[in-house]
Protein backbone atom coordinates (compact mmCIF):
# COMPACT_ATOMS: atom_id res chain seq x y z
CA UNK A 1 0.00 0.00 0.00
CA UNK A 2 2.65 2.36 0.90
CA UNK A 3 4.49 1.74 -2.47
CA UNK A 4 1.44 2.25 -3.94
CA UNK A 5 1.12 5.50 -2.58
CA UNK A 6 4.36 6.12 -3.04
CA UNK A 7 3.64 5.77 -6.83
CA UNK A 8 0.70 7.82 -6.88
CA UNK A 9 2.78 10.74 -5.31
CA UNK A 10 5.63 10.52 -7.53
CA UNK A 11 3.45 11.00 -10.51
CA UNK A 12 1.33 13.84 -9.25
CA UNK A 13 4.92 15.50 -8.68
CA UNK A 14 4.87 15.48 -12.90
CA UNK A 15 1.45 17.24 -13.18
CA UNK A 16 2.12 20.74 -12.01
CA UNK A 17 -1.74 21.82 -13.39
CA UNK A 18 -3.43 19.16 -11.83
CA UNK A 19 -1.89 20.35 -8.44
CA UNK A 20 -2.02 23.43 -8.94
CA UNK A 21 -5.77 23.33 -10.21
CA UNK A 22 -6.77 21.16 -6.69
CA UNK A 23 -4.86 24.00 -4.44
CA UNK A 24 -7.09 26.81 -6.18
CA UNK A 25 -10.30 24.28 -5.54
CA UNK A 26 -9.55 23.31 -2.25
CA UNK A 27 -8.60 27.60 -1.58
CA UNK A 28 -12.01 28.85 -3.13
CA UNK A 29 -14.11 25.94 -1.20
CA UNK A 30 -13.49 27.96 1.86
CA UNK A 31 -15.41 30.44 0.87
CA UNK A 32 -18.29 28.79 -0.71
CA UNK A 33 -18.67 24.61 -1.27
CA UNK A 34 -18.64 23.35 -4.50
CA UNK A 35 -21.49 20.54 -5.69
CA UNK A 36 -20.69 17.23 -7.14
CA UNK A 37 -23.98 18.37 -9.01
CA UNK A 38 -21.46 20.57 -11.13
CA UNK A 39 -19.77 17.90 -12.70
CA UNK A 40 -20.18 17.46 -16.47
CA UNK A 41 -20.15 14.05 -16.43
CA UNK A 42 -21.30 13.49 -20.52
CA UNK A 43 -17.34 15.67 -21.02
CA UNK A 44 -16.07 13.20 -18.82
CA UNK A 45 -17.05 10.33 -20.27
CA UNK A 46 -16.50 11.11 -23.47
CA UNK A 47 -13.13 12.11 -22.54
CA UNK A 48 -12.56 8.38 -21.06
CA UNK A 49 -13.66 6.79 -24.04
CA UNK A 50 -12.07 8.49 -26.99
CA UNK A 51 -8.89 8.09 -25.05
CA UNK A 52 -9.17 3.96 -25.14
CA UNK A 53 -10.23 4.46 -28.59
CA UNK A 54 -7.16 6.27 -29.45
CA UNK A 55 -5.20 3.71 -27.63
CA UNK A 56 -6.80 1.18 -29.60
CA UNK A 57 -6.33 3.13 -32.89
CA UNK A 58 -2.55 3.31 -32.06
CA UNK A 59 -2.19 -0.52 -30.77
CA UNK A 60 -3.69 -1.48 -34.08
CA UNK A 61 -1.30 0.42 -36.07
CA UNK A 62 -3.84 2.60 -37.51
CA UNK A 63 -2.30 6.05 -36.54
CA UNK A 64 1.32 5.47 -37.73
CA UNK A 65 -0.53 3.65 -40.68
CA UNK A 66 -2.01 6.91 -41.29
CA UNK A 67 0.73 9.08 -40.80
CA UNK A 68 2.67 7.65 -43.40
CA UNK A 69 -0.17 8.04 -45.96
CA UNK A 70 -0.21 11.84 -44.94
CA UNK A 71 3.68 12.46 -45.46
CA UNK A 72 3.47 10.41 -48.95
CA UNK A 73 0.50 12.96 -49.77
CA UNK A 74 1.68 16.55 -48.23
CA UNK A 75 5.60 15.99 -48.72
CA UNK A 76 6.65 19.35 -47.43
CA UNK A 77 5.87 21.20 -43.70
CA UNK A 78 4.07 23.74 -45.75
CA UNK A 79 1.51 21.51 -47.30
CA UNK A 80 1.70 19.18 -44.16
CA UNK A 81 0.51 22.37 -42.46
CA UNK A 82 -2.16 23.41 -44.34
CA UNK A 83 -3.83 19.61 -44.55
CA UNK A 84 -3.75 19.09 -40.59
CA UNK A 85 -5.11 22.31 -39.47
CA UNK A 86 -7.92 22.62 -41.91
CA UNK A 87 -8.55 18.51 -41.09
CA UNK A 88 -8.57 19.85 -37.38
CA UNK A 89 -10.67 22.82 -38.28
CA UNK A 90 -13.72 20.83 -40.47
CA UNK A 91 -13.71 17.94 -37.85
CA UNK A 92 -14.22 20.60 -34.83
CA UNK A 93 -17.09 22.17 -36.16
CA UNK A 94 -19.09 18.65 -36.46
CA UNK A 95 -17.78 17.08 -33.27
CA UNK A 96 -16.76 19.90 -30.84
CA UNK A 97 -13.13 21.16 -30.16
CA UNK A 98 -11.94 18.38 -27.66
CA UNK A 99 -12.29 15.62 -29.46
CA UNK A 100 -11.07 17.03 -32.72
CA UNK A 101 -7.99 17.59 -30.72
CA UNK A 102 -7.85 13.79 -29.42
CA UNK A 103 -8.41 12.58 -33.04
CA UNK A 104 -5.83 14.57 -34.73
CA UNK A 105 -3.00 15.27 -32.59
CA UNK A 106 -1.94 11.40 -31.52
CA UNK A 107 -1.92 11.44 -36.11
CA UNK A 108 0.37 14.64 -36.03
CA UNK A 109 2.77 12.76 -33.40
CA UNK A 110 3.06 9.56 -35.18
CA UNK A 111 3.89 12.12 -38.44
CA UNK A 112 6.64 13.95 -36.34
CA UNK A 113 7.90 10.09 -35.82
CA UNK A 114 8.10 9.14 -39.51
CA UNK A 115 9.82 12.99 -40.28
CA UNK A 116 11.68 13.13 -37.51
CA UNK A 117 10.69 16.87 -37.21
CA UNK A 118 9.17 18.09 -33.77
CA UNK A 119 5.54 18.83 -34.34
CA UNK A 120 5.27 21.51 -31.30
CA UNK A 121 4.24 24.41 -33.94
CA UNK A 122 1.58 22.23 -35.81
CA UNK A 123 0.10 20.93 -32.72
CA UNK A 124 -0.15 24.26 -31.61
CA UNK A 125 -1.73 25.97 -34.69
CA UNK A 126 -4.19 22.92 -34.30
CA UNK A 127 -5.36 23.71 -30.82
CA UNK A 128 -5.63 27.42 -32.29
CA UNK A 129 -7.70 26.00 -35.31
CA UNK A 130 -9.88 23.59 -32.99
CA UNK A 131 -10.81 26.58 -31.07
CA UNK A 132 -11.55 28.95 -33.90
CA UNK A 133 -13.37 26.91 -36.28
CA UNK A 134 -15.60 25.33 -33.50
CA UNK A 135 -16.65 28.59 -32.66
CA UNK A 136 -18.46 28.55 -35.96
CA UNK A 137 -21.24 25.83 -35.43
CA UNK A 138 -23.73 25.66 -32.75
CA UNK A 139 -22.36 22.54 -31.69
CA UNK A 140 -18.86 23.02 -32.01
CA UNK A 141 -17.61 23.56 -28.34
CA UNK A 142 -19.92 23.53 -25.44
CA UNK A 143 -20.31 26.91 -24.66
CA UNK A 144 -21.82 27.73 -28.24
CA UNK A 145 -24.07 25.06 -27.72
CA UNK A 146 -25.12 26.77 -23.98
CA UNK A 147 -25.75 30.01 -25.11
CA UNK A 148 -27.79 29.02 -28.56
CA UNK A 149 -29.80 27.30 -26.14
CA UNK A 150 -29.89 29.61 -23.52
CA UNK A 151 -30.85 32.74 -25.54
CA UNK A 152 -33.05 31.09 -28.05
CA UNK A 153 -30.50 32.05 -30.77
CA UNK A 154 -32.00 32.11 -34.24
CA UNK A 155 -29.62 30.20 -36.21
CA UNK A 156 -29.25 33.06 -38.88
CA UNK A 157 -28.55 35.34 -36.54
CA UNK A 158 -25.91 32.68 -34.57
CA UNK A 159 -24.23 32.78 -38.10
CA UNK A 160 -24.43 36.26 -38.72
CA UNK A 161 -22.44 36.89 -35.29
CA UNK A 162 -20.19 34.19 -35.80
CA UNK A 163 -19.19 34.66 -39.13
CA UNK A 164 -16.82 37.79 -39.22
CA UNK A 165 -14.74 36.54 -36.30
CA UNK A 166 -14.61 32.68 -37.67
CA UNK A 167 -13.36 34.73 -41.40
CA UNK A 168 -10.76 36.79 -39.51
CA UNK A 169 -9.41 34.23 -37.23
CA UNK A 170 -8.85 31.29 -39.84
CA UNK A 171 -6.98 33.83 -42.15
CA UNK A 172 -4.75 34.58 -39.75
CA UNK A 173 -4.13 31.08 -38.86
CA UNK A 174 -4.37 30.07 -42.40
CA UNK A 175 -1.42 33.02 -43.01
CA UNK A 176 0.44 31.77 -39.87
CA UNK A 177 1.04 28.39 -41.55
CA UNK A 178 3.29 28.96 -44.24
CA UNK A 179 5.07 31.35 -41.90
CA UNK A 180 6.07 28.92 -39.57
CA UNK A 181 6.09 25.83 -41.00
CA UNK A 182 8.96 25.51 -42.76
CA UNK A 183 11.38 23.27 -44.48
CA UNK A 184 12.85 20.84 -47.03
CA UNK A 185 10.98 18.17 -48.65
CA UNK A 186 10.36 14.55 -46.40
CA UNK A 187 11.85 11.55 -47.05
CA UNK A 188 9.14 9.72 -47.57
CA UNK A 189 7.05 8.03 -49.94
CA UNK A 190 3.30 7.35 -50.44
CA UNK A 191 2.61 4.32 -47.99
CA UNK A 192 -0.46 2.10 -47.97
CA UNK A 193 -2.58 1.44 -44.98
CA UNK A 194 -1.03 -1.70 -42.93
CA UNK A 195 -3.00 -2.02 -39.51
CA UNK A 196 -3.09 -5.37 -37.34
CA UNK A 197 -5.77 -7.14 -35.06
CA UNK A 198 -8.73 -6.44 -37.57
CA UNK A 199 -11.05 -7.16 -34.04
CA UNK A 200 -10.00 -4.99 -32.32
CA UNK A 201 -10.07 -2.34 -34.90
CA UNK A 202 -13.46 -2.84 -35.72
CA UNK A 203 -14.46 -2.44 -32.50
CA UNK A 204 -12.79 0.41 -31.63
CA UNK A 205 -14.37 2.13 -34.66
CA UNK A 206 -17.86 1.21 -33.83
CA UNK A 207 -17.19 2.84 -30.27
CA UNK A 208 -15.80 5.73 -32.12
CA UNK A 209 -18.92 6.28 -34.09
CA UNK A 210 -21.44 5.76 -31.43
CA UNK A 211 -19.14 8.18 -29.25
CA UNK A 212 -19.13 11.02 -31.75
CA UNK A 213 -22.81 10.32 -31.76
CA UNK A 214 -22.99 11.10 -27.78
CA UNK A 215 -21.24 14.29 -28.61
CA UNK A 216 -24.14 15.41 -31.52
CA UNK A 217 -26.73 13.82 -28.85
CA UNK A 218 -27.87 11.31 -31.01
CA UNK A 219 -26.97 8.43 -28.29
CA UNK A 220 -26.90 8.50 -24.77
CA UNK A 221 -23.54 9.44 -23.65
CA UNK A 222 -23.87 6.94 -20.86
CA UNK A 223 -24.39 4.20 -23.81
CA UNK A 224 -21.17 5.07 -25.38
CA UNK A 225 -19.40 4.96 -22.05
CA UNK A 226 -21.04 1.89 -21.43
CA UNK A 227 -20.44 0.11 -24.80
CA UNK A 228 -16.69 1.19 -24.15
CA UNK A 229 -15.88 0.06 -21.20
CA UNK A 230 -18.17 -3.72 -22.41
CA UNK A 231 -15.94 -3.72 -25.81
CA UNK A 232 -12.10 -2.70 -24.25
CA UNK A 233 -12.50 -5.10 -20.80
CA UNK A 234 -13.78 -7.64 -23.54
CA UNK A 235 -10.89 -6.80 -25.98
CA UNK A 236 -8.06 -5.10 -24.50
CA UNK A 237 -8.41 -4.68 -20.64
CA UNK A 238 -4.57 -3.61 -20.97
CA UNK A 239 -5.47 -0.77 -22.53
CA UNK A 240 -7.68 0.87 -19.60
CA UNK A 241 -3.57 1.73 -18.35
CA UNK A 242 -3.58 4.24 -21.41
CA UNK A 243 -6.36 6.47 -20.31
CA UNK A 244 -4.76 9.60 -18.61
CA UNK A 245 -6.58 9.43 -15.14
CA UNK A 246 -5.03 13.19 -14.21
CA UNK A 247 -5.97 14.75 -16.97
CA UNK A 248 -9.67 13.69 -16.40
CA UNK A 249 -9.29 14.57 -12.44
CA UNK A 250 -8.29 17.97 -13.24
CA UNK A 251 -11.61 18.36 -15.28
CA UNK A 252 -13.37 17.27 -12.64
CA UNK A 253 -11.48 19.84 -10.19
CA UNK A 254 -12.10 22.04 -12.81
CA UNK A 255 -15.69 21.51 -12.80
CA UNK A 256 -15.88 22.25 -9.15
CA UNK A 257 -13.59 25.23 -8.55
CA UNK A 258 -16.11 27.11 -10.89
CA UNK A 259 -19.17 26.01 -9.87
CA UNK A 260 -17.83 27.04 -5.69
CA UNK A 261 -16.37 30.12 -7.66
CA UNK A 262 -19.47 31.34 -9.09
CA UNK A 263 -21.01 30.76 -5.74
CA UNK A 264 -19.56 33.53 -3.79
CA UNK A 265 -22.19 36.97 -3.62
CA UNK A 266 -19.14 39.11 -3.99
CA UNK A 267 -17.68 37.46 -7.56
CA UNK A 268 -21.78 37.27 -8.73
CA UNK A 269 -22.14 41.10 -7.65
CA UNK A 270 -18.60 42.11 -8.78
CA UNK A 271 -20.06 40.86 -12.90
CA UNK A 272 -23.36 42.21 -12.01
CA UNK A 273 -22.09 45.58 -12.68
CA UNK A 274 -19.81 45.38 -14.91
CA UNK A 275 -21.01 44.32 -18.15
CA UNK A 276 -22.78 47.74 -18.87
CA UNK A 277 -22.19 47.50 -22.82
CA UNK A 278 -21.41 45.12 -25.57
CA UNK A 279 -17.91 46.02 -25.47
CA UNK A 280 -17.11 45.03 -21.62
CA UNK A 281 -19.52 42.14 -21.94
CA UNK A 282 -16.39 41.21 -24.95
CA UNK A 283 -13.64 42.55 -22.94
CA UNK A 284 -15.23 40.71 -19.61
CA UNK A 285 -16.10 37.39 -20.76
CA UNK A 286 -12.82 36.94 -22.53
CA UNK A 287 -10.99 38.26 -19.12
CA UNK A 288 -12.94 35.63 -17.38
CA UNK A 289 -11.51 32.91 -20.24
CA UNK A 290 -8.16 33.12 -19.27
CA UNK A 291 -8.91 32.28 -15.78
CA UNK A 292 -12.01 29.40 -15.00
CA UNK A 293 -11.94 29.10 -19.11
CA UNK A 294 -14.55 30.19 -21.58
CA UNK A 295 -17.39 27.69 -21.19
CA UNK A 296 -17.94 28.37 -17.48
CA UNK A 297 -17.32 32.08 -18.31
CA UNK A 298 -20.07 31.77 -20.85
CA UNK A 299 -22.50 30.11 -17.80
CA UNK A 300 -21.65 32.37 -15.40
CA UNK A 301 -22.31 36.03 -17.73
CA UNK A 302 -25.08 34.64 -19.56
CA UNK A 303 -26.80 35.42 -16.35
CA UNK A 304 -26.06 39.29 -16.00
CA UNK A 305 -26.66 40.16 -19.74
CA UNK A 306 -28.97 39.73 -22.68
CA UNK A 307 -26.17 40.91 -24.79
CA UNK A 308 -25.80 37.48 -26.27
CA UNK A 309 -23.84 38.15 -29.60
CA UNK A 310 -20.78 39.69 -27.59
CA UNK A 311 -21.18 37.33 -25.44
CA UNK A 312 -20.69 34.55 -27.86
CA UNK A 313 -17.48 36.73 -29.53
CA UNK A 314 -16.02 37.46 -26.27
CA UNK A 315 -16.04 33.36 -25.70
CA UNK A 316 -15.08 32.08 -28.39
CA UNK A 317 -11.99 35.02 -28.52
CA UNK A 318 -11.56 33.86 -25.00
CA UNK A 319 -10.93 30.28 -25.68
CA UNK A 320 -7.59 31.76 -26.95
CA UNK A 321 -4.84 33.06 -24.38
CA UNK A 322 -3.87 30.95 -21.46
CA UNK A 323 -4.08 27.30 -21.67
CA UNK A 324 -6.62 26.94 -19.14
CA UNK A 325 -9.03 29.42 -21.30
CA UNK A 326 -9.96 26.65 -23.10
CA UNK A 327 -10.15 23.27 -21.70
CA UNK A 328 -9.64 21.70 -25.36
CA UNK A 329 -6.17 23.39 -25.10
CA UNK A 330 -4.77 20.90 -22.11
CA UNK A 331 -6.24 18.32 -24.17
CA UNK A 332 -3.40 18.74 -26.58
CA UNK A 333 -1.12 19.64 -24.15
CA UNK A 334 -1.52 16.71 -22.16
CA UNK A 335 -1.04 14.42 -25.69
CA UNK A 336 1.95 16.56 -26.20
CA UNK A 337 3.88 16.84 -23.12
CA UNK A 338 3.32 12.57 -23.00
CA UNK A 339 5.03 12.07 -25.83
CA UNK A 340 7.85 14.49 -25.44
CA UNK A 341 7.70 14.90 -21.56
CA UNK A 342 11.18 16.88 -21.70
CA UNK A 343 9.69 20.16 -24.10
CA UNK A 344 6.33 20.69 -21.95
CA UNK A 345 8.18 24.42 -21.14
CA UNK A 346 9.30 24.86 -24.84
CA UNK A 347 5.34 24.05 -25.72
CA UNK A 348 3.82 26.53 -23.62
CA UNK A 349 6.25 29.21 -24.68
CA UNK A 350 4.85 28.64 -28.13
CA UNK A 351 1.33 28.04 -27.22
CA UNK A 352 1.22 31.68 -25.06
CA UNK A 353 3.11 33.25 -27.33
CA UNK A 354 0.97 32.28 -30.40
CA UNK A 355 -2.30 32.40 -28.50
CA UNK A 356 -1.90 35.65 -27.14
CA UNK A 357 -0.87 36.90 -30.64
CA UNK A 358 -4.25 35.76 -31.98
CA UNK A 359 -5.99 37.14 -28.92
CA UNK A 360 -4.64 40.55 -29.31
CA UNK A 361 -5.64 41.11 -33.00
CA UNK A 362 -9.56 39.61 -32.92
CA UNK A 363 -10.40 41.44 -29.67
CA UNK A 364 -8.90 44.69 -30.90
CA UNK A 365 -10.68 43.95 -34.36
CA UNK A 366 -13.61 42.92 -32.48
CA UNK A 367 -13.77 45.80 -30.23
CA UNK A 368 -13.87 48.58 -33.11
CA UNK A 369 -16.64 46.28 -34.72
CA UNK A 370 -19.02 46.62 -31.68
CA UNK A 371 -18.42 49.97 -30.31
CA UNK A 372 -18.99 51.46 -34.04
Amino acid sequence: MTLTLRKIALKLRGEPFFLITLAATLAVSVFARPHASAINWSVISILFAQMLVCAAFEECALLSSLASWIVGVFRTPKTLGFAMVLLTGVLAMFVTNDIALLTVVPVTISISKLTGRGPRILVVLETIAANLFSAMTPFGNPQNLYLYSYFNIPAPEFFNTMLPFGALGIALLLLSVPLLCRGGCYNAERAPFVTKNRRLLIAAAAVFVVNILSVLRVVDYRIALALAAVVFLALAPRLFKSVDYVLLLTFILFFLFTDALTSIPSVRAFFGGLLGSKASVLLASAALSQIISNVPAAVVLSGFTGQYGALLLGVSAGGLGTLIASLASLISYKLYVRAFPDEARAYLKAFHALNAAFLAILLAALTVVLVL
